[in-house]
């Protein structure tokens, strides 16, 4: 199919298309007569006033808040204020709703309520854990979420919009790297991971990759979320020996797990999953720890790397809307989901169709989409296994000197296991 691309301003056009004359008589669900078709609205779609509300669940306090969903949640809004500026998505402004989830799952059922009568769609749901509370009730409302996890089951969701590489698939690629781009045979490994939805697609992962690479795997440890004492895991691990241990977590527990295990004289190759970095980690004491022990997989453009059109883009547009922006991949993440998020809503647009319906099938009919080199190109289809967007990453080394405090030490790549992973 033919790469699917919202014009942006720098890159293609100033100025969204706008399509047809659309009358401005009627608002809300109904349709409205204009250029000799019918335009149909839904729920936080006024057609006279032409203006799209879109839902934004987010952790907005706590650490979590802090270290991802702000910086997550400031991607999403810098985006949208240069869609606006510029005409909005076939002239229809952009309007955020915002609620603090707090990482937690009965917030996140609470505040999904309050507005789910209100928007569209949802811009941003992040978390694994909350995405999956509200899974029930996206599905009965026919909400088409975007969400700001990589979670692999979610891919199976007919209303759930992923964005980049699924954590079972970043797993299996760190363990390709290991051993068929570094060629350690049969590394003794283990796993340490976030007892929830979450950690378990981790889990899921190491386990295929266990088969896959042939690894000599000797543990598979839980902690939970927020945990202040894991001197019970760290010191399991050590005494497993592994060379290799792979982190499913978020950034604080990260930290707690490595600086820990550290104490206990125990210094393996971490492999952080992408959400258990964050540089101000750095600013901690257990910073050396990281800079000498830690990768991380992920994905997406290095900041600043402006021979990326995309991310000229969103430099140009920090400037502009956030100039003390601090490079932050939870940023990016945020600003490239919105790409995707307004392809989407483009393509409904462009079929005069901004019911929730529309929605779904211009999601299922979007094929790619070109994220400008901030991601690799997406790819969707209306069936599951076409609905992983992407199957690379990349593994970073922490490096203090450079913006986001990461090096590319592998490249983009795809692993034999994620290749070939069905879902």
């Amino acid at each position: 199919m033919a790469i699917f691309a919202i014009p942006r301003t720098g890159l293609i056009l100033r100025m969204l298309t706008l399509c047809g004359v659309v009358g401005l008589m009627l608002a809300g669900c109904g349709g409205v007569s204009g250029g000799g078709s019918a335009f149909k609205g839904g729920p936080g779609v006024d057609l006279a006033k032409k203006t799209i509300d879109l839902g934004v669940l987010s952790p907005l306090s706590g650490p979590v808040g802090q270290l991802i969903g702000i910086p997550l949640t400031q991607g999403v809004e810098v985006y949208f204020k240069d869609i606006n500026a510029h005409g909005g998505i076939d002239g229809f402004k952009i309007n955020l709703v915002e609620k603090d989830s707090k990482y937690d799952v009965p917030t996140q059922v609470q505040v999904y309520q309050e507005i789910h009568n209100q928007v569209l769609m949802l811009a941003e749901s992040l978390g694994t854990p909350t995405t999956h509370a509200i899974l029930d009730q996206i599905n009965a409302d026919r909400m088409l979420t975007s969400a700001a996890t990589l979670d692999s089951d979610l891919a199976r969701q007919p209303y759930v919009v992923l964005v980049g590489t699924p954590y079972r698939l970043q797993v299996e690629n760190a363990f390709d790297y290991v051993v068929n781009k570094l060629g350690v045979t049969s590394p003794k490994t283990a796993i340490i991971y976030q007892n929830d939805n979450y950690g378990q697609d981790g889990l899921t992962g190491y386990q295929e990759s266990i088969t896959a690479y042939h690894l000599d795997d000797v543990g598979q440890v839980p902690f939970t979320l927020g945990a202040t004492d894991v001197t019970a895991q760290a010191a399991q691990l050590k005494a497993s020996g592994a060379k290799y241990v792979f982190v499913t977590a978020t950034p604080t527990d990260a930290a707690t797990i490595v600086g820990t295990a550290a104490a206990l004289g125990y210094t393996p190759q971490w492999i952080f999953q992408s959400p258990a970095w964050h540089p101000i980690l750095l600013t901690t004491k257990v910073a050396p720890v990281l800079e000498h022990f830690v990768w991380v997989v992920g994905q997406g453009a290095s900041w600043g790397d402006t021979s990326k059109p995309g991310m000229a883009q969103m430099l140009t547009d920090i400037q502009m809307y956030q100039p003390n922006e601090q490079p932050n991949g939870f940023f990016e993440f945020g600003y490239t989901e919105s790409i995707i998020t307004a392809a989407i809503l483009k393509k409904a647009a462009d079929n005069h169709d901004l019911s929730r319906a529309g929605l779904l099938n211009a999601f299922n009919s979007l094929g790619t989409v070109d994220l400008h080199g901030l991601y690799p190109t997406a790819s969707y289809g209306s069936q599951p296994n076409q609905r992983v967007p992407t199957r690379d990453n990349s593994i970073f080394a922490i490096d203090p000197t450079k913006p986001g405090a990461v090096k590319d030490i592998s490249g983009d790549f795809v692993g034999t296991a994620a290749m070939a992973s069905k879902f």
